[in-house]
């Protein structure tokens, strides 16, 4: 049996599924064979028929993907995505933006205004293929992170294959997915992706980014030294201060601030902090602590 603590009580059941964006069951057994990365999209308002409904992307690197959402009164929604890179590698939200409206405009000259824009985060492994299955070491949790920007279509592998495997039967692609899969032709992903951890380390012997919280404006985030301790700073529109430590509480990582989501990112593994210091997205699930 597996019993699974929550805010509201335990739950005990004969297996679990950790179905997220990165998993929370283990410090490093997945986390090294993925990289998180910070992806944006622009939804344009336009007239019903003229693209095709189907799943669209490109080979550049950065890629692209283009998604039709429909509306009704014979409006459909066009949903362009992509100019990806490292999360906490870049705090450029607008240019991504405008690089992703030009290449669309580009494509498909009738697409109407932008209703919506937004920025999200997808984990690639080193071989591109999701981790869905048995946990490393478990016998009875099961993991699906790792989409690789194939959510919608991990999404539906995932759910036939993590059933199967929950109820002992014969599950396709078992191999192809599994999570403990050793892959040689991911080691010099594996390799260059871990090299942010080493790279980011490094960073706590760097000045901060002020000189002083007293320099630090409103509406934006910075990261001060005071001592030997890195300050992950904010202040807010009014003026109000939230200072915390810029360690990140999965593994110690240096925070980077994310001005578009007013959030700070980890590089190392994907992690997100509210300013106030409470965790957003996984592997972390404990708080910034607070300065000494």
């Amino acid at each position: 049996m597996v019993t699974v603590k929550t805010d509201r009580g335990n739950i005990t059941a004969s297996a679990a599924v950790v179905a997220t964006n990165s998993p929370i069951v283990d410090m490093v057994a997945l986390h090294t064979k993925m990289a998180p990365y910070r992806t944006y999209a622009l939804a344009f308002r336009t007239r019903r028929g003229i693209l095709p409904d189907a799943l669209y992307w490109d080979t550049l690197d950065p890629y692209h993907y283009v998604r039709l959402q429909p509306g009704d009164r014979r409006i459909d929604y066009v949903i362009v995505g992509g100019a990806d890179h490292k999360s906490g590698g870049a705090d450029d939200a607008a240019v991504r933006f405008d690089a992703l409206e030009a290449w669309a405009r580009n494509l498909i000259p009738k697409l109407g205004d932008i209703t919506h824009r937004w920025s999200g985060q997808v984990l690639d492994t080193i071989d591109y293929a999701a981790f869905i299955g048995r946990n490393p070491g478990s016998e009875r949790v099961f993991v699906h992170t790792g989409d690789s920007g194939q959510g919608i279509t991990h999404a539906v592998a995932g759910s036939l294959l993590n059933s199967a495997l929950i109820l002992g039967k014969a599950a396709r692609w078992a191999e192809v997915y599994d999570p403990a899969r050793k892959t040689p032709s991911g080691i010099g992903n594996f390799v260059r992706e871990n090299m942010t951890i080493v790279e980011n380390f490094v960073e706590y012997l760097a000045p901060g980014e002020l000189s002083s919280l007293n320099e630090l404006k409103p509406g934006k985030g910075a990261v001060v030294r005071q001592g030997l301790a890195k300050i992950a700073a904010y202040r807010d529109d009014r003026g109000e201060l939230y200072a915390r430590s810029a360690a990140c509480t999965h593994l110690g990582c240096h925070l980077h601030w994310n001005s578009f989501e007013r959030c700070w990112d980890c590089p190392c593994h994907g992690s997100h902090f509210a300013v106030d210091g409470t965790p957003l997205n996984a592997p972390a699930i404990s708080s910034l602590t607070e300065p000494k």
